[in-house]
């Protein structure tokens, strides 16, 4: 466990030696895994029993990095897709295209996975249509794939192949938050090992702002972080404030505003400034901006001006 920053468990994990395989996910330094979620993703790649892994939680929470952080400290090599309402079951399995003058089968991202022994990432999950997703019961459950396009071959699983699904919602569908979100079928569902991925605490995120942006002051990182939660708490309802937003924190929306304020040190009010592109410009109208703003000045106090 040294490689994820937890030393002295004595606990070993089995990945990959170094290969500069294209496919393994970029590995971030300064990535903080959090205990809990760490066990869960690693006990599913040592062994998944047939069970595809399905990360629940809400925007922004980190639910595709961990999963990616884990896989490139571990050197595993990874197919991701980001769904749609578009995305059918025949863009994962793979296509004939015409290539130099010749007709030839391309893998899509789930065939590439179940020969070579990839991770197979399917992002927003939720948002594909029920009736595709049935397709892959019995890829879940350890059954070959068949290529009806390429006269029937047979796909067999390789030993280290996984699925990993990401979404806002547990599969119920949405309650108007997401757009898009669609309810997923039970048999679907039943075959996921299922975990909940919340905003990292202050103590994390602190850490990672403290690698990121020496230069901030402790203080205002802290504050940074405070308007971070605050904004988040709005977003998913869970406090008595009266306003509504379209937008919240995720912890890289954190460091990218961490980031440009330590860049913009030269500005009137780098907070601020950085603030407006990290932030608020993707607000859907003024009074959520002017809402956001009046949270920030009560807690930076004279350090924050929208105006400036």
């Amino acid at each position: 466990m040294d490689v994820f920053g937890f030393t002295g468990t004595n606990v070993q994990v089995q990945g990959f030696e170094p290969s500069n395989n294209p496919y393994v996910p970029v590995l971030k330094k300064e990535y903080q895994f959090r205990r809990e979620t760490l066990r869960d993703v690693i006990n599913f790649i040592d062994n998944s029993f047939d069970d595809g892994l399905l990360i629940v939680g809400p925007t922004g929470s980190g639910k595709t990095s961990l999963a990616e952080q884990v896989l490139a400290r571990l050197n595993y090599p990874v197919q991701s897709i980001t769904c749609g309402g578009s995305t059918e079951f025949s863009d994962l399995v793979g296509q004939w295209t015409l290539q130099n003058g010749s007709t030839i089968w391309l893998d899509g991202p789930l065939t590439k996975a179940m020969r070579e022994g990839h991770v197979l990432i399917l992002n927003e999950i939720d948002l594909v249509d029920p009736s595709e997703l049935a397709n892959l019961n019995g890829v879940l459950e350890g059954s070959p794939l068949v290529l009806t396009q390429k006269n029937g071959e047979i796909v067999y699983p390789h030993p280290a192949f996984r699925i990993i699904a990401t979404s806002n919602s547990n599969g119920q569908g949405s309650d108007g938050m997401y757009v898009g979100v669609q309810r997923q079928n039970l048999a679907f569902l039943d075959r996921f090992m299922v975990i909940e991925v919340d905003y990292a605490t202050p103590e994390v995120e602190l850490a990672i702002l403290d690698k990121i942006t020496p230069n901030i002051p402790k203080a205002i990182k802290e504050r940074m972080i405070q308007l971070a939660n605050k904004v988040r708490e709005v977003f998913k309802g869970d406090s008595d404030s009266s306003h509504e937003l379209s937008v919240t924190f995720s912890t890289r929306t954190l460091i990218r505003w961490a980031i440009q304020t330590q860049r913009y040190e030269g500005a009137p009010c780098p907070l601020s400034y950085a603030l407006n592109r990290a932030l608020l410009n993707r607000c859907s109208n003024a009074a959520e901006k002017e809402a956001i703003n009046s949270w920030a000045v009560a807690l930076f106090g004279s350090s924050f001006n929208p105006d400036a």
